[in-house]
């Protein structure tokens, strides 16, 4: 049986002890500070004799020890990677003080919660909307500035059913080990957390998401959240920088440019339309037994899907099979107006995508798609005339 000092002091970073089982790399200690991982926070990381710790496992009453190699002491000293250990305490009671807000503001039940990397993410039983997500997180930070004690409890199991946010399994062993934090939280859990609200440091809502009937929640604490905010800071000056205004001009700033970007684009296939018409008209009007092929070099594909729409924008029974050919391969749009049922043009785009080497779909009135083999081209373009002839 491995003693669980991490239980005892949260706040040790060393400490010695004795190998009662050695398997090859793993070590089962009858001490050790490393806790196994449980209730969505990870296993500790570390070094024994200077060894990496690379995962640590709880096997019923005892602690496994997969080292990086093996070990043949029997006398060991270990050493956690204590800023790891911090940080995931900061995220375990930061997450504690986030549920245990939209618990009490607007009764959302977490279902899950799982710490990965610098990010947290919590289920909820119910959708929850953004402003109850923000109430919540404003109410956990009050919650952080206080500065409140956080206790460990073993009560009884009646007290636990009458102020735990959520009950143990029904199946759970006695004693009830449970997180308090007065006022703001009463739960179950089996995870380390630092030892007062104000370490926790800051909980700060990233994005949300609906899942499987709730919602999923993403969120930062402590110095996790602290980077994240330092980065997002760092790219708030350069947009800062480029659009020559203070951060609370950016919105404004970043509409008038989408306005901008839109009228420009319109003016744009407005030109293209103006230059590809005077073409389009003469492929009509040379088309042979109502098929048009015809090859674009240099342009890009915006220009090629403009032609063809002007080539299809009427039911006159024309399929036109375009080409553009650039330095990345060639692109392909075959088709003709959607409600001209006589013709399915799919038999003839894959006939030529084989022969280009390429990959695309569609439907049966517009298939599109990209190839490499810009030297078979017309090879592929014949094969085309030939399939929608036949």
């Amino acid at each position: 049986m491995t003693h669980k000092l991490y239980y005892e002091d949260t706040y040790a970073k060393e400490f010695d002890a004795e190998v009662i089982s050695h398997d090859g790399n793993k070590l089962i200690l009858n001490q050790t500070l490393f806790y196994p991982g449980g209730g969505g926070q990870p296993c500790d990381l570390g070094s024994i004799n200077d060894v990496e710790v690379v995962e640590v496992i709880e096997d019923g009453e005892n602690i496994i020890h997969v080292m990086k190699e093996e070990i043949a002491d029997k006398n060991v000293h270990g050493i956690l990677n204590w800023d790891r250990r911090f940080e995931l305490m900061q995220q375990h009671l930061g997450e504690h003080l986030f549920a245990g807000s939209l618990w009490t503001l607007h009764h959302l039940h977490t279902d899950r919660m799982r710490i990965e990397g610098d990010n947290v993410s919590i289920d909820t039983d119910k959708p929850a909307d953004m402003n109850a997500i923000l109430e919540a997180e404003h109410a956990a930070n009050e919650s952080i500035w206080k500065d409140i004690p956080v206790e460990v409890i073993y009560p009884d199991m009646a007290e636990v059913k009458e102020h735990a946010r959520k009950l143990p399994p029904e199946n759970a062993v006695m004693p009830i080990r449970i997180v308090k934090v007065e006022g703001v939280d009463y739960v179950p859990c089996c995870g380390l957390h630092v030892s007062s609200t104000g370490q926790a440091g800051l909980v700060k809502i990233t994005s949300c998401e609906n899942h499987k009937g709730g919602s999923r929640i993403y969120l930062k604490c402590g110095r996790a959240a602290y980077k994240w905010l330092d980065s997002l800071y760092a790219e708030v000056r350069k947009a800062e920088s480029e659009l020559v205004c203070g951060y609370e001009g950016i919105n404004e700033k970043i509409m008038i440019l989408k306005s901008q970007i839109h009228d420009l684009k319109a003016h744009n296939e407005a030109t293209i339309d103006r230059l590809m018409k005077p073409i389009a008209d003469n492929l009509i009007q040379n088309a042979q037994n109502g098929i048009i092929t015809h090859v674009m070099h240099g342009s890009d594909q915006e220009e090629i899907k403009r032609l063809f729409r002007l080539l299809t924008n009427e039911n006159n029974g024309i399929v036109s099979l375009l080409a553009g050919v650039n330095d990345s391969g060639v692109f392909i749009i075959f088709g003709t107006h959607k409600e001209n049922k006589n013709i399915d043009v799919r038999p003839a785009f894959k006939k030529a995508i084989e022969i280009l080497g390429g990959k695309g779909g569609g439907s049966s009135f517009c298939a599109q798609g990209h190839g490499k083999n810009s030297e078979a081209l017309n090879d592929a373009l014949n094969a085309a005339v030939n399939a929608i002839k036949s």
